[in-house]
């Protein structure tokens, strides 16, 4: 059959005056570049095209070779096609006539005729002649300077001449003419035929050709059989040609032997396929399944004889209409609903026996599921007269449910819990006020505040709001008293509790302890006895303790003592305090020794203890703790005297010492500022304060700062990471040994950070302390309570997100100036991250307007028009959950057309939301 042209009107915009010149990674389709030689599987295996012996299976023109095969465009030879042969200029005139839909209009007389010295085939002669006639060919351009030991015909086309024939193939020619003065930002430019530059630029614009490697244009290059199939194939997307043999329309069924489609002219036919018909995408190059194309989507049909050789899935959205209303009642026996679309009567809407029906959380349900007022959302298809309903999903009607679930977060501000079912999925509810908690027949006295993250509960929905929740296992409660023994296996404690009487509780493996002041403690730090700590025990659901918590301890300190004497043989100590007041203490088997904060042996430390050495102790009254030799004191500045020259500090235990320095300037040393002073360091700053060798002077500060930065760069092989904070300044970080801790608070190695990873850093002067990856997400504001200061959003996963002011939140506009939750609107979109300092900070994302041009499905890149040349801001990469949708209904990237409106949200540089205006 041959293909039909059917002419429709074109026009130039002004949009080819500031054209995309700058060469892209796409592919060139002019040039085979090395990931053109890849192969599917199939291919590897040996599969041939159904059409033509020697193409396989996965060859990088595939799709294309089909695509114009199937229109009778591309022609081969005993069943071969020769992709690898360089095209010739006869061959390249006879496939650029049939793909302008002429070949009805060749001169089959043989009359045909042409200047004596222009040489061509038989064959090809009136295929010429014709593209003389239409403009395909110029007779300027190409009667002079002809070969004469060479005929034109047989001479091999060059990537220049082919760019100018396809352009005027697709009627582009007047656009290149208006550009026809302008260079392209090719590095071989000068070598491009000042007479093809307007068409090149056409050709880059309109997508049909990039460049080869290294920025270049090739133009003299040669041409094979299977680019020029890749060519002409995607000039499709511009021209305004079609095709008899081509159809577009929406797919309602597929069978193993038929595919049925409703056509643009409105009417049903069903295509025969079998196992030779090919099916593709038309935003990638391979081969897909049938099961690929989903009903209801836009598909291209090209038929031979009303058989089927060539599918092609043009738009991945299904082509329906969302109506919403009220439910009134059901009647699944009539496959029917009524609802109420905010209107005096209440519709009648007839269902099929395949429609679908979901809840809120996308489960499906029976029709007669549906509850009265609930409000649904309704999909009909937009293709027929028909307006068959397809899905009706409940949008935002009652949820009355029970269930059981394992919670994942809670917020006792907000009052909402999130829970997690057993098959992953997450949901969110508000708790009534009045609900109630129990475990078997306890009642929980403080209700949520009761429950923990982790623990499984059944539940009970009514209206979308929790009113009981009943733990599966008791619940975590704690108890008070003193330590009065550890078991001597180290897997009990017994503690005398207020109303005298002693409680004896088994351990977890793994107890948790925590001493203020003290990093990391053990149970072998715990004070037991007459003196023993006050603590605060935590019971699981089995009766273990998982963590004991020192609330008070009967413990006094020295702090820079000064040793006068230690006896060996009776393991005493004596020193004097700094007003020289003498002590003497017994050094038990358990007392336990640490140098400069790091636990030491005790026959080590002993050796120092002299009388030119200064000593920290804490003691009970019969018994020392710790014995501690430092050169360094930790802790939060509390005055700084110039006058006096004295540090008063606050350390992690609330001891406060004062500390000399012995000169007028003191070293300080702080992140990111040079020569900093002692008027630099702020009262309330966590410093740590080195002292000198004798232990009598503060010589140097060191000031903790907290910031957060992006990651540049990570270099494993020197240890070393490259920050860049806000002001885009990169700094270089040694790490050395230093923690690194991802999202959930997990011990990483260097190697696991990635670029545009944001991290939060930890310095003590301008050494590293800490690195910890912040997770950063954007969403949209889902709803604003000013009065409780609460903020909703959900993120591009689904998930609903609850900040509080009452926890610390930062609000900031686009522009990053300081706002307040007042300032935010329902449909805002805001990135949501922890600042240097843990506390959620929600600044605003303002959209960038774009007008799409086209889209790389191979790099997930996204092009959009520019707004002039000197606009290099307009290649995007699509993150791969990104949310793209229009009108509140989800779109695929392959639906959207050159000029259409965008608005872009980006975060980390990738786009994660696409709206369609």
């Amino acid at each position: 059959m041959k293909p039909n042209m059917k002419k429709k009107v074109s026009t130039v915009t002004s949009a080819l005056l500031a054209m995309t010149m700058t060469v892209s990674a796409v592919p060139a389709v002019l040039a085979a570049p090395a990931e053109h030689a890849e192969v599917t599987a199939s291919a590897a295996e040996g599969t041939y095209s159904p059409v033509f012996s020697d193409v396989k299976l996965g060859h990088w023109a595939e799709k294309h070779i089909h695509k114009l095969a199937a229109l009778g465009i591309l022609k081969g030879n005993n069943g071969k096609f020769r992709p690898a042969d360089d095209i010739t200029q006869q061959e390249a005139i006879a496939l650029a006539i049939r793909y302008m839909g002429l070949e009805n209009e060749l001169n089959e007389s043989g009359n045909a005729a042409l200047p004596e010295d222009f040489k061509v085939g038989n064959y090809f002669k009136s295929y010429t002649v014709l593209a003389f006639q239409k403009g395909l060919l110029n007779s300027e351009e190409e009667l002079k300077n002809l070969d004469p030991k060479k005929p034109w015909g047989d001479q091999k086309a060059s990537r220049e001449w082919i760019t100018k024939i396809l352009v005027r193939a697709v009627g582009k020619e007047s656009d290149a003419k208006q550009v026809m003065t302008m260079p392209t930002s090719f590095a071989d430019n000068s070598k491009i035929n000042a007479s093809n530059l307007g068409y090149v630029n056409v050709a880059v614009e309109l997508g049909l050709t990039t460049g080869v490697d290294k920025n270049r244009f090739d133009p003299q290059g040669k041409v094979t059989r299977a680019q020029i199939a890749t060519f002409f194939s995607r000039g499709d997307a511009v021209s305004s040609i079609a095709y008899d043999a081509q159809v577009m329309g929406i797919v309602s069924e597929i069978t193993d032997n038929a595919i049925k489609v409703y056509t643009e002219d409105g009417k049903w036919t069903s295509y025969r396929i079998d196992d030779k018909t090919m099916w593709y995408k038309s935003d990638s190059e391979k081969s897909i399944l049938k099961s690929d194309i989903p009903m209801y989507t836009k598909v291209k049909v090209i038929s031979t004889l009303n058989s089927a050789p060539y599918v092609e899935l043009m738009d991945a959205k299904q082509q329906v209409e969302t109506i919403t209303g009220k439910v009134k009642y059901v009647l699944p026996g009539e496959n029917t609903i009524f609802v109420n679309f905010n209107s005096g009567e209440d519709t009648r809407i007839k269902y099929e026996d395949n429609t679908s029906f979901k809840d809120a959380s996308g489960n499906v349900i029976a029709a007669k599921d549906l509850k009265v007022d609930s409000e649904i959302e309704i999909m009909k298809e937009t293709f027929s007269q028909e307006r068959k309903v397809l899905v009706v999903k409940v949008k935002s009607g009652p949820v009355n449910k029970t269930a059981t679930g394992t919670i994942a977060s809670i917020d006792t501000t907000a009052r909402n819990l999130e829970i997690q079912a057993e098959n992953g999925a997450k949901e969110t509810f508000r708790v009534a006020d009045d609900v109630i908690v129990r475990y078997g027949d306890q009642i929980m006295p403080n209700g949520i505040k009761d429950l923990s993250v982790n623990s499984k509960v059944s539940y009970t929905v009514k209206n979308s709001v929790i009113t009981s929740i009943e733990l599966a296992k008791a619940p975590e409660v704690t108890i008070q008293g003193r330590l009065f023994e550890v078991g001597p296996t180290k897997t009990s404690v017994t503690i005398l509790k207020d109303d005298g009487k002693l409680e004896a509780k088994r351990l977890v493996t793994r107890v948790s302890v925590v001493i203020k002041g003290m990093t990391n403690p053990s149970i072998d730090d715990l004070v037991a006895g007459e003196y023993g700590d006050r603590v605060k025990l935590t019971v699981n659901g089995d009766d273990q303790v998982t963590q004991i918590e020192v609330v008070d301890r009967k413990v006094e300190s020295l702090i820079g003592a000064s040793v006068i004497n230690y006896d060996k043989e009776k393991k005493l100590l004596s020193v004097t305090d700094d007003k020289n007041k003498p002590y003497i203490f017994y050094l038990g088997n358990d007392t336990k020794y640490e140098y400069n904060g790091n636990p030491i042996m005790g026959e080590a430390i002993l050796s120092m203890l002299n009388g030119s050495r200064k000593i920290n102790i804490q003691y009970t009254a019969d018994k020392v703790l710790l014995v501690q030799i430092v050169h360094k004191y930790e802790g939060t500045l509390i005055h700084a005297s110039t006058s006096s020259r004295t540090i008063t500090l606050k350390l992690a235990n609330d001891q406060i010492v004062t500390l000399p320095y012995q000169y007028s300037l003191i070293s300080v040393d702080m992140f990111g500022k040079s020569n900093a002073t002692l008027t630099d360091v702020n009262s309330g700053d966590y410093v740590t304060a080195l002292l000198s060798t004798d232990q009598n002077y503060v010589i140097s500060l060191a000031v903790r700062s907290y910031k957060q930065f992006e990651v540049a760069q990570v270099n494993t092989s020197s240890n070393r990471v490259s920050l860049r904070d806000t002001d885009n300044i990169v700094k270089e970080i040694y790490v050395g040994s230093q923690p690194i801790y991802n999202e959930k608070n997990e011990r990483i190695n260097l190697s696991s950070l990635t670029t545009n990873d944001v991290v939060n850093a930890i310095f003590d002067g301008s050494n590293l302390v800490e690195l910890r990856v912040i997770p950063v997400t954007t969403g949209i504001v889902e709803s604003v309570d000013t009065s409780n200061g609460v903020v909703v959003i959900k993120n591009y996963a689904g998930q609903t997100l609850t900040y509080s002011s009452a926890n610390g939140l930062t609000v900031l506009a686009s522009t990053g100036a300081a706002s307040s939750i007042s300032s935010l609107k329902v449909g805002d979109r805001v990135e949501a991250r922890k600042d240097a300092k843990n506390a959620s900070v929600l600044k605003v994302q303002a959209g960038l307007s774009k007008t799409f041009w086209k889209y790389d499905a191979s790099s997930r890149e996204l092009s959009v028009r520019r707004s002039n040349l000197n606009d290099n801001n307009y290649r995007y990469t699509i993150s791969p959950n990104a949310y793209i949708h229009s009108n509140g209904n989800t779109i695929s990237v392959s639906s959207l057309k050159d000029g259409d409106s965008l608005v872009l949200y980006l975060q980390k540089g990738q786009i994660v939301e696409i709206e369609k205006l």
